[in-house]
């Protein structure tokens, strides 16, 4: 294999040492990379990477991307008294990482590792907590910052070295406007990053939003334990060792499956790594929803493949524990739905279990017209405007179905603001309020992130109204929606609260080809093929703008699709491509988000549009993609309602 671990590399293979076998194959598909771009791009990681460099001006970026040409590079510069260095090059036997601020003082070399991650400097737990055991959210970046410390001490062993954190701090507030548009995303040779554009704010580098947090006493933790995750027993020398000699391919992990194989970057279509440390349990080919990982919310996953119960067809009612029979008319507990899910697939039933009386009280609740709605948001670490903080909730999106009395359905408003000079959360709210209007009509949405969206909007609103003319209107449409938050100073009771389908989904109905999953997106195809009504209603173009279902911004739609086996298809594949009709350039412009077709594409198409300049075509195209999505995902609402409906018997 004859590679380096590096830090990246380091931390995937604490996590699981067979990965970095996996990923010096370039036949098996990796989703890391792509992903950590995605998360990268959406949450402002570049940006803040390129503003860590601010804090520390005058250093000497080591841009060399050869190995040899790089370590060269810093050497050079560490024959200085003082230096500062990006991205400098050191390497200790086979590991090299790449610091991303290294400070020469003498003696001294002082690590600066950059993360776009949220840090709250008034907790004293922050790191480690009370039972002095490092938290889980912050575990990967000490563990990534204690390896850096222990190669540039290993490497210069008469230095006196020291290791920081660079995290973005929640206090903090920004004094300027538009921070996070003075980075701009280039890409040159393949590779993405951030450049600044003119000059920074004044004043902004005090504001603080950037702290470089000493970890020293945290490294010393690591240095001494003596377990390391769920497969490693040993010193921390020894894991460095071992990772490095499975790197350089001098040793072959032992497979060990846990848990947390479910969302192995190397899970994909056969032949893949996942594939081939599955069939160290004797499994192969394992059809979707079979196999433990696929159990819904269940902890104990872990002590039944160490006892090698890898099948759902292997567990029975004492695996789960003690529960109440399942009966019509009562919710679905959590233990209940693991065991409804485990004796589907022991039966081979793939018939919809739905708890008809539970649904009927439910909709006798709802109030006429129904409202079906989705936000699309996101957080980035610089703030967009003076008096803002890092990580603020940027509403950029909603798309909204509306369902009349008389059962006709029509895509009735839809709002999207992607311009970088604008902040869009207040006429977000505004645009909201128009589009629910006056009427008592019940309003869905799926999952809690749209309550807890406004909720945020509530409280930017609350901390400087002067600013918003209706800022008093905008506060009170919002309560008579929304669940305050438990810890909410200002307590009200929404008369007209927002309804979440995804807790009603989880308490009345089970549908066996999610495999478990209760996202819209398996949600959507389950429900599509369960109903006769969908089926028969939506095999016609009866879509579409000009259609008796109006959209707008979709042609003439047929959205139920059989495949070779007689099943619906999902709608989501059917999204568009986005680079039909564009230039060769323009297509370019598109690369990673050719198609719209989650969330995690969703806020990488926002960030491209943010940050990057891009010719019109380009830009309209993707708003395009962004629309048809959110479009899709409120009607793939309306198509649970009316598919359960169908399922109950009142359509």
């Amino acid at each position: 294999m004859g590679q380096t671990l590096s830090k990246s590399r380091f931390v995937q293979g604490l996590g699981c040492p067979k990965k970095l076998v996996y990923g010096a194959e370039k036949s098996y598909l990796n989703r890391s990379d792509e992903d950590t771009f995605l998360a990268s791009l959406a949450q402002g990681g570049f940006q803040v990477g390129e503003f860590a460099k601010a804090h520390f001006p005058g250093g000497s970026h080591v841009n060399a991307l050869d190995q040899y040409e790089a370590l060269a590079q810093t050497n050079e510069l560490l024959q200085r008294k003082s230096a500062i260095i990006y991205e400098a090059a050191i390497q200790f036997e086979n590991c090299l990482v790449r610091v991303d601020v290294l400070e020469k003082k003498a003696d001294r070399l002082i690590i600066h590792e950059v993360k776009a991650k949220s840090y709250d400097p008034t907790d004293d737990y922050f790191f480690v907590g009370k039972q002095g055991r490092l938290t889980s959210g912050m575990r990967d970046y000490l563990y990534d910052v204690a390896f850096q410390k222990h190669v540039v001490s290993s490497a210069f062993p008469d230095a006196n070295v020291t290791a920081n954190l660079m995290l973005v701090n929640k206090t903090a507030v920004s004094s300027a406007d538009g921070l996070h548009q003075r980075y701009r995303i280039v890409k040159e040779n393949g590779r993405s990053s951030a450049v600044l554009v003119g000059e920074l704010p004044d004043g902004v580098l005090k504001d603080r939003i950037l702290v470089s947090v000493p970890v020293d006493q945290e490294c010393d933790l690591i240095y001494k334990l003596t377990e390391h995750g769920d497969r490693f027993r040993g010193s921390f020398d020894a894991l460095v060792h071992h990772l490095a000699e499975v790197c350089a391919g001098k040793e072959d992990p032992k497979i060990l499956l846990k848990r947390d194989c479910a969302a192995c970057e190397f899970k994909g279509s056969s032949p893949s790594g996942w594939h081939e440390c599955i069939k160290s349990a004797g499994i192969t080919d394992p059809v979707p929803g079979e196999l433990i990982f696929d159990l819904w919310n269940y902890r104990k996953k872990d002590l039944l493949i160490d006892q090698g119960q890898m099948r759902l067809v292997q567990l029975n009612e004492e695996d789960i524990g003690e529960f109440e029979e399942i009966k019509q008319g009562t919710e679905l507990d959590t233990k209940q739905r693991q065991w409804l899910q485990i004796k589907k697939v022991k039966e081979a039933d793939t018939s919809p279990w739905v708890n008809k009386l539970g649904w009927q009280q439910e909709m006798r609740n709802w109030e006429l017209p129904l409202h079906f709605i989705d936000f699309e948001t996101t957080r980035v670490a610089l703030p967009f405007f003076a008096g803002q903080g890092p990580y603020q909730s940027v509403a950029f999106q909603f798309s909204h179905h509306i369902l009349e009395a008389d059962g006709s359905v029509a895509h009735a408003n839809q709002f999207l603001l992607a311009s970088a000079g604008q902040h869009p959360n207040i006429e977000f709210v505004r645009e909201l309020q128009k589009a629910l209007g006056e009427d008592r009509g019940t309003i869905f949405m799926y999952s809690s992130h749209e309550n807890t969206t406004l909720r945020d909007i509530y409280r930017e609103i609350e901390a400087d109204p002067t600013r918003i003319p209706d800022a008093e209107n905008l506060q009170a449409f919002i309560r008579t929606i929304v669940q305050p938050s438990k810890d909410s100073a200002d307590k009200w009771v929404p008369n007209r609260p927002l309804v979440d389908l995804l807790d009603l989904v989880k308490k009345h109905l089970y549908l066996p080809a999610t495999n478990g999953s209760n996202s819209l997106k398996a949600v959507l195809p389950a429900i599509l093929n369960q109903s006769e009504y969908l089926k028969s209603r939506y095999s016609e173009p009866v879509y579409g703008k000009g259609r008796d279902i109006p959209s707008l911004n979709i042609g003439p739609r047929v959205w139920v699709e059989f495949d070779e086996q007689g099943m619906v298809r999902n709608p989501y594949d059917a999204l568009p491509d986005l680079s039909e009709d564009l230039t060769e350039e323009e297509r370019e412009q598109l690369e990673g988000i050719e198609s719209i077709k989650d969330g995690a594409a969703a806020l990488m198409a926002y960030g491209r549009l943010m940050f990057e300049d891009m010719p019109l075509q380009s830009r309209e195209a993707i708003e395009q993609g962004l629309k048809e999505y959110c479009e899709l995902d409120t009607l793939a609402m309306v198509f649970l309602y009316q598919g359960v409906r169908d399922l109950v018997g009142v359509v």
